[in-house]
C-alpha cells in the first residue's frame, strides 16, 4: 500500500504543462486502486499553488475514482477570480461531470454568467440549468444557442434539448 507521500510524487511526476495525449490516462493507471489515499492526493493537489498539479488532479478527478464526491468542495473552492482561468473553467467543467447539485454551486457560478469568458459563461451556465433550472442560465444557453455557426450555440442548444 502506497503513502500519501508516493501518491504526491506520482502526482508530481505526471503534472507538467506539456501534457503528451496519454499522461492523464497514465496518472490514473499509476493511481488507480489505492482508494481514499488516492482522493487526499487529489485534494492536496487542488490545494497547492502549482498551476498543472490543479490541473491534473481535476482532470483524474473526471476519471471516477471511488469517493472522489468528497473532494468537491476543494473542486468548487477554485471558482474565484484569483485562480487561473484554465483551473477555474476546468474546474466548472469537474463538478459538471462529478454531477455535482449542490446548492453551493449557486453563489459561485451566478457570477460567472456574466463572464466576458464564453466558455466560461457556458459551462457556467449549463451548470446552474443542471443543478437548479436558474433562469439566468437558461437565457445564456438560449443566448447562446441563438449565435449561429458558434461551437457553443450547437453545444448550448443539444444541452437544452438534452436536459
Amino acid at each position: 500500500m502506497p503513502t500519501l507521500d508516493e501518491i504526491k510524487d506520482t502526482l508530481w511526476l505526471y503534472s507538467t504543462h506539456q501534457q503528451n495525449p496519454s499522461q492523464v490516462d497514465e496518472a490514473h493507471a499509476a493511481l488507480n486502486g489505492f482508494g481514499d489515499l488516492v482522493i487526499d492526493g487529489l485534494i492536496w493537489g487542488l490545494q497547492h499553488s502549482n498551476i498543472d498539479l490543479k490541473l491534473l488532479a481535476l482532470q483524474l478527478l473526471q476519471e471516477n475514482f471511488d469517493d472522489a464526491k468528497r473532494a468537491l468542495p476543494a473542486v468548487r473552492a477554485l471558482i474565484t477570480d484569483d485562480e487561473d482561468r484554465l483551473v477555474r473553467v476546468t474546474a466548472i467543467n469537474t463538478l459538471n461531470v462529478m454531477g455535482d447539485s449542490s446548492c453551493d454551486l449557486i453563489p459561485l457560478l451566478s457570477p460567472r454568467l456574466e463572464s466576458d469568458d464564453d466558455f466560461e459563461r457556458f459551462l457556467a451556465a449549463a451548470n446552474l440549468w443542471r443543478s437548479s433550472r436558474s433562469e439566468d442560465a437558461y437565457v445564456v444557453l438560449r443566448r447562446e444557442s441563438a449565435q449561429e455557426g458558434s461551437p457553443l450555440a450547437v453545444m448550448a442548444d443539444d444541452f437544452l434539448k438534452n436536459s
